[in-house]
């Protein structure tokens, strides 16, 4: 799974790569952008599932899991980072005990582990180990490409697109409208005048008749959805007050807000770009998994609390004590109860399961009618494939599961 949403990432920065932009005092100038870092709109409206209220085996990882959009987020900005360039691999530890959560982090930046730690905190607050119970712990590894990472210091437009970038996370009022959708690619030009030349450009004439503004930062980007011009028109208001700077007297930059969220129920239009549309299918997988990841950590604590009944029962009839199997034949009805919540929970995690094998068959034919014109598309399908035929055999274990339930729980006496 790891290695498919790197491919994704990786297919989207490439497809992005290339963006210039230029100054008024030398139009023949460019400069490439290498900031066009995908933003998930899943941090702004976070999901945290539920994992029930006593933690088992699978919690630490559904908690881990559900955090991704939050943690990716964490690795974006390169100046926490000693070397930007080099990109991120380290590992998160993730533990609970009697006393709570603890997440610790190996070969990570602290301000990274720091904003790891409460992403994944987050997702714990309200569960605690069962009694008695060893604690539980997780090692999981963590890693961001130098391609999905906010290099400052390359150029002034680079620059722009960059700080752009890195206060989206402040913007998230403006994608009220995108909660359960897929968001609108926002992108047009960036104006930055130097401060001492905005002083007095009110008073010079333009090439095309018009007059200059004192502003230093004029945004006039768009929406590639007209739906989304109010989101455009409040993401420009709010650009305009970034503390943006050149040392031209006027740089234009063609700024991409690339957006994906998800927490979208439906995926990009298939006219949008072929990148982008794999950076959303990633994004709302990586959901869906956390969320059967989740449906699974409810089914172990009802199977759990099952089991243990079970024991319970089977101890007091074994015992040669008649009170101690009277007492075991009062849980009969526990034991159906249990179980039929038990068979439930498998249909509830089945379903997790499927929901995320629809998004990656629509991964794999997407990339299917893709290579038909374009080869380069073939690894995107292979991974896809894999990731597809995994989560069909998770499937299938989890109706093998419920069948064998069914035929354990306890039936009525005749």
């Amino acid at each position: 799974m790891r290695r498919l949403c790197s491919l994704f990432a990786l297919v989207a920065l490439a497809c992005a790569g290339g963006q210039t932009g230029g100054t008024a005092a030398n139009p023949a100038e460019r400069q490439k952008i290498i900031n066009v870092v995908p933003f998930d709109l899943g941090t702004c409206f976070p999901s945290k599932v539920d994992l029930g209220k006593t933690a088992n085996e699978y919690t630490l990882q559904a908690a881990f899991t559900t955090a991704q959009p939050a943690i990716g987020e964490c690795m974006v900005d390169g100046r926490n980072l000693t070397d930007p360039n080099a990109g991120i691999k380290g590992k998160l530890n993730v533990s609970l005990d009697a006393n709570g959560s603890t997440v610790t982090g190996e070969g990570l930046p602290p301000a990274v582990q720091t904003c790891a730690e409460s992403a994944i905190k987050a997702q714990l607050a309200g569960v605690s180990l069962p009694a008695g119970a060893k604690p539980f712990t997780l090692q999981a590894p963590v890693e961001r490409d130098p391609s999905s990472i906010v290099r400052l210091g390359v150029n002034e437009s680079s620059d722009a697109e960059g700080l752009i970038r890195l206060a989206l996370p402040q913007m998230c009022d403006c994608f009220e409208a995108y909660q359960t959708q897929a968001p609108p690619l926002i992108s047009g030009p960036v104006t930055l005048v130097r401060a001492d030349y905005a002083q007095y450009a009110d008073r010079l004439k333009l090439p095309d008749g018009g007059v200059g503004t004192n502003k230093t930062v004029t945004s006039a980007m768009q929406s590639s959805d007209p739906a989304g011009a109010k989101s455009a028109s409040c993401v420009n208001q709010k650009v305009e007050t970034l503390p943006l700077k050149t040392t031209s007297q006027l740089l234009t930059v063609p700024v991409q807000i690339r957006l994906v969220n998800a927490g979208s129920t439906q995926p990009y239009s298939a006219s949008a770009e072929p990148a982008l549309q794999f950076y959303q299918m990633d994004a709302v997988r990586a959901r869906r998994q956390g969320e059967a990841v989740a449906a699974l950590t409810r089914r172990q604590s009802v199977a759990n609390r099952y089991d243990g009944l079970v024991q319970q029962y089977q101890t007091g009839m074994a015992s040669k004590d008649q009170k101690k199997k009277k007492a075991a034949d009062m849980l009969v009805p526990d034991l159906k109860s249990t179980c039929t919540t038990l068979l439930k929970a498998d249909d509830e995690y089945t379903r997790a399961v499927e929901s995320q094998a629809n998004v990656e068959q629509q991964a794999v034919q997407l990339a299917q009618t893709l290579k038909a014109t374009d080869p380069s598309w073939a690894e995107a399908e292979k991974a896809s494939t894999g990731a597809l035929t995994e989560t069909q055999k998770q499937i299938e274990a989890s109706k093998q599961l419920k069948a064998s339930n069914e035929k354990a729980c306890p039936k009525e006496r005749h």
